[in-house]
């Protein structure tokens, strides 16, 4: 027993080392020599260097538009995803479930198609000229493209600080505060961090986003950092060191969002006294509230998915002549389609590997915290800027192959699996596995009979979200295609820069009937209970009936 034990804690240190060793070469190590690639030129390949002077206006102004955008658009987006938090996690509202339907669809669906259904309807005939096309193409328009796309997150964030307070709180105030205003100041200091926290989310999300800023930011001329990086990659001469000095922008305005918010959660945390929390039984909406609540939706189903969804639809079923889709923009479906199963199944049990050993080690938990939170801070376009230059040399000739573009989709997207699976994975109990591997259990077998059967649904619907965003994802794709086989996200957007509605509309909807196609199978597995029916108890023996 002496022996085991050590040889049983040398083993899982060796797999969680592994494990961070693998996300590190993915993720670390390709950004870190990206990002000091102006202070050690000699990390880039050569000729990258050379016309970041002559460009230096239009990234100081790319800069402040980001910055402007990033602020306004968080300050829009707060008070409607505190508001609809509060609908639902403290009223009993009949339109809850189509509220949060709605911010689910809102999420998943790409930015640059929800651009690009508002471009379409602007471009019909009897809106071409009017005060609202002029104000949807200039900066209010980007405004409220990126504060729906970045709604879902803040309600997400104002949700878990409804639910903290809940309604003792409230009770509470009522019997010792009989001021009405001091009671809504007080609510509104528990806000704040939960204010914060949205806020940040929603900026970073700005910072990041590259499909409104490729479409209708490129369709304006409105200079954003995202889309002066993507410039760099993309134009000849390219300019690696240029595009890196703009990157940091990005890494240091999202760094100091992150700061501001811890900051904010130290000065105004609080914490419960005991460990119970009486359950809170939402009351109904006022009459009021009620018909605020339901124009509300109204606007958000409209906005966020009527106009896009439905200027597509209409697009599509426009009359052409020849096929309803050419045979090489179906094969970029296809493409994608093979990408995103097979990366998020790697990004789904990297996830998983990572996340169980944390459960196991403080250590490797605040190492995963600190990587989570990088990772947000850091777009995609950054990292597949990063991969081109850590992965195109002697030792690792890895670029232009579908090998690096799913190695970037895995590390894109493993942070946030991680942030998935913890809570599921922390509910098993450590002496889980021991326990198996006492009865003679093998580690295929213990996965089989004990793992996988207790975390198939959260497995399932981790590969989904997984699938969806992999399956439009653009910055990535954009970057690191293979020559010949361009992604779903590409194509779109290349047909959105050439004007061709009619093929693109028609290929999203193709992509988001795969999308929902494979979500209804997997919800399918997850409903399905593959293990078998506990037997029925045997009748009693004859002679335990004559006894009786």
């Amino acid at each position: 027993m002496t022996i085991f034990v050590p040889a049983l804690r040398l083993r899982r240190q060796s797999g969680a080392s592994l494990l961070l060793l693998v996300f590190g070469l993915l993720f670390v190590y390709p950004l870190l020599r990206f990002l000091l690639l102006p202070l050690v030129p000699a990390l880039g390949p050569l000729g990258s260097i050379g016309v970041a002077t002559q460009q230096s206006g239009l990234s100081a102004r790319a800069i402040l538009d980001t910055l402007q955008l990033s602020l306004v658009t968080a300050a829009v987006t707060v008070p409607a995803g505190i508001l609809f938090a509060f609908l639902l996690e403290c009223r009993a509202w009949s339109g809850n479930r189509l509220l949060a339907m709605t911010l689910w669809l809102v999420f998943v669906l790409p930015s640059y198609l929800v651009a690009t259904g508002f471009q379409i309807l602007f471009g019909w005939a009897a809106l071409r000229g009017s005060l609202l096309q002029h104000l949807f193409f200039s900066a209010p328009g980007i405004v409220l493209l990126l504060a729906l796309k970045g709604l879902p997150f803040c309600v997400l964030a104002a949700r878990t600080g409804w639910r903290a307070i809940g309604g003792e709180i409230g009770d509470a105030a009522r019997v010792h505060i009989t001021d009405a205003w001091r009671r809504r100041l007080l609510l509104l200091r528990l806000l704040l961090p939960t204010a914060g926290a949205g806020f940040v989310i929603v900026f970073v999300e700005v910072l990041q986003d590259f499909g409104i800023a490729a479409t209708l930011g490129a369709q304006i001329h409105l200079p954003l950092i995202i889309y002066a990086i993507y410039e760099q990659l993309t134009t000849m001469p390219i300019d690696f060191a240029a595009a890196a000095r703009l990157s940091w922008w990005l890494v240091l305005l999202a760094g100091l969002a992150v700061a501001l918010h811890l900051g904010i959660v130290v000065r105004y945390t609080s914490a419960l006294i005991h460990g119970r929390q009486r359950e809170f039984l939402r009351p109904l909406c006022h009459r009021a509230e009620a018909v605020a609540a339901t124009i509300a939706l109204a606007v958000l189903v409209a906005l966020g998915l009527g106009v896009p969804l439905g200027a597509l639809l209409a697009e599509a079923l426009q009359p052409t002549p020849g096929a309803f889709l050419p045979l090489g923009t179906l094969t970029s479906l296809g493409n994608s389609a093979a990408y995103a199963s097979v990366a998020a199944a790697l990004a789904i049990l990297l996830a998983a590997g990572l996340a169980a050993r944390a459960g196991r080690s403080g250590r490797l938990r605040h190492a995963l915290d600190l990587i989570t939170l990088g990772n947000m801070a850091v777009p995609g376009l950054v990292l597949g800027a990063a991969y081109v230059i850590a992965f195109n040399n002697a030792w690792a000739p890895l670029y232009g192959t579908p090998l690096l573009l799913l190695a970037g989709y895995v590390a894109t997207h493993a942070p946030m699996l991680v942030r998935f699976l913890q809570p599921a994975l922390g509910q098993l109990h450590i002496n889980l596995a021991d326990a198996g591997r006492v009865h003679g259990l093998s580690f295929p077998r213990r996965l089989q009979r004990l793992h996988i059967p207790l975390l198939r649904r959260p497995l399932l619907w981790g590969w989904c979200l997984a699938f969806s965003q992999i399956l439009f994802e653009l910055p990535v794709s954009e970057l690191l295609y293979p020559a010949g086989r361009p992604p779903l996200g590409v194509a779109l957007l290349q047909l959105d820069q050439s004007l061709n509605y009619v093929e693109e509309a028609r290929l999203a909807l193709c992509g988001i009937l795969v999308c929902l196609a494979a979500i209804g199978l997997a919800a399918l597995l997850a409903t399905d209970d593959p293990s078998p029916a506990p037997p029925s108890p045997a009748p009693p023996s004859p002679a335990l009936q004559e006894r009786s």
